[in-house]
């Protein structure tokens, strides 16, 4: 249990000189050595994690991010965003270490971190600290991703079936089909153990990949007619869909909280960079010559390119639910995660298991509900996302590094304040073009 903070200590004011700093911080306190973890997971399962957490069936979309960003601006883009994403998960988890080793507590989760920011912050935003905590526990509640997926599995094997067979199902139906091997991805509960599927679902992505390169390469690409350098509308469009790419904001304090070796969590290299570079290779791959290979006819999802009626691209499709399907495991158990840490100390220790997997079930059932009674939630849910995911992935670590640093350990020429401003409008600049674009998308899906 995480002991309460003092504001009324002289250590949790704000404005510390670095010699008070040095006295309020326990230098022999090393968090990492003090967590009690009962099933660690392993450094290479923490980056398989991470990995899947980033990359989906997403990557298939890039070749079409590409054409938005043209060759030159997309290819550098998507490097310089990759890094973008790379320092806020740093700035977050290293700021959130700095609390706990000032505060002697082993770990914290994110909105913890916000709220132990703002308490040891400038007197005036203190009492924001309980307000960010809950915002960011409450959006960390809502399986957005899991009911994506859901309706993602239906509709594919809807496509697949009914097109090849006499079957003539709804694709609710196929929803409450896939919801039936969920129940037993779903009530893992240990992140360790969900480490092969995230494995299995990472490795048929990487399948779907090769098949599609398969087919890129079928015929020479060409580099006729192919834009170089984006227009303002499609630079929009690139920046949102490919800074997203990366993100996997929620995911940093559940599987960084349990690890065997957090330290190897951030550093050079570290789990965080080598995954960042790795998909940032990746994605300009794929992108690129997909959009070398069909250019301005590149749909949102290079497979909606390959022909349909062939067998191979049928796999492809199938491949992607399944991926999905074992993928649902890891994004599940973030919203779970934060619903039984504010709930356990309410139920009694006896109660623990039986409860928690009503909560699980309970979650499914409003997930599939929701999935079969509004298959388009997709594009609702991207509304969502298009609001509150600049504020997780990029102001809530500007928030807490700016509040943590206030007011005078921002570096040379306050550098670091400069740096957390820009960040700020970048962010702002995602959350309006990204809702402008998610409105459309439903007033065209109504039209």
């Amino acid at each position: 249990m995480l002991k309460p903070i003092d504001t009324t200590s002289k250590d949790t004011l704000a404005g510390f000189s670095p010699a008070e700093e040095g006295r309020s911080i326990d230098d022999d306190y090393d968090p990492y050595k003090h967590r009690t973890i009962n099933k660690p997971n392993s450094t290479f399962g923490t980056f398989v994690h991470v990995m899947k957490g980033a990359m989906g069936v997403g990557i298939l979309s890039m070749p079409y991010a590409i054409r938005n960003g043209g060759l030159i601006i997309g290819i550098i883009g998507t490097f310089l965003l990759g890094m973008l994403y790379s320092h806020c998960v740093h700035m977050l988890v290293d700021t959130a270490y700095k609390i706990c080793k000032r505060e002697r507590v082993p770990m914290l989760s994110f909105a913890e971190t916000i709220d132990r920011a703002c308490a040891l912050g400038p007197p005036k935003v203190r009492p924001f600290g309980t307000i960010l905590k809950n915002f960011v526990d409450f959006f960390l509640m809502i399986p957005k991703a899991c009911m994506i997926y859901m309706v993602f599995i239906g509709s594919t094997l809807h496509d697949v079936i009914n097109n090849r067979t006499d079957l003539d199902w709804n694709v609710r139906i196929y929803i409450l089909l896939a919801a039936v091997p969920a129940i037993v991805v779903t009530q893992v509960r240990e992140i360790k153990y969900l480490v092969p599927f995230s494995a299995m679902a990472t490795a048929l992505i990487f399948a779907n990949v090769v098949i599609s390169l398969y087919y890129i390469f079928k015929e020479p690409l060409s580099f006729d007619d192919r834009d170089l350098l984006p227009t303002f509308d499609s630079l929009t469009k690139f920046l949102g869909a490919a800074y997203f790419a990366f993100d996997a904001t929620s995911l940093i304090f559940p599987v960084s909280n349990q690890m065997k070796h957090p330290e190897h969590y951030l550093g050079c290299p570290g789990i965080v960079n080598v995954n960042n570079i790795c998909l940032a290779i990746l994605y300009s791959f794929v992108g690129v010559v997909g959009y070398l290979r069909y250019g301005d006819k590149i749909r949102g999802s290079i497979t909606l390119n390959f022909p349909q009626e062939e067998d191979l691209a049928m796999v492809i499709q199938i491949l992607s639910a399944v991926a999905i399907l074992f993928s649902i495991g890891i994004f599940f158990y973030v919203p779970i995660e934060t619903v039984w840490r504010r709930a356990h100390s309410r139920v009694p220790e006896k109660w623990h298991f039986i409860v928690q997997s009503l909560i699980r079930l309970a979650y499914l059932v409003a997930i599939v509900g929701i999935a079969c009674a509004v298959p388009d939630i997709g594009t609702f849910v991207g509304l969502i996302g298009a609001i509150f995911n600049p504020i997780l992935a990029l102001w809530m670590p500007i928030i807490v590094d700016t509040i943590y640093r206030w007011p005078s350990h921002f570096g040379w020429m306050k550098w670091h304040l400069v740096k957390n401003i820009l960040m700020g409008l970048f962010g702002l600049y995602l959350l309006v073009t990204g809702t402008i674009s998610s409105v459309e998308d439903i007033i065209d899906l109504y039209d």
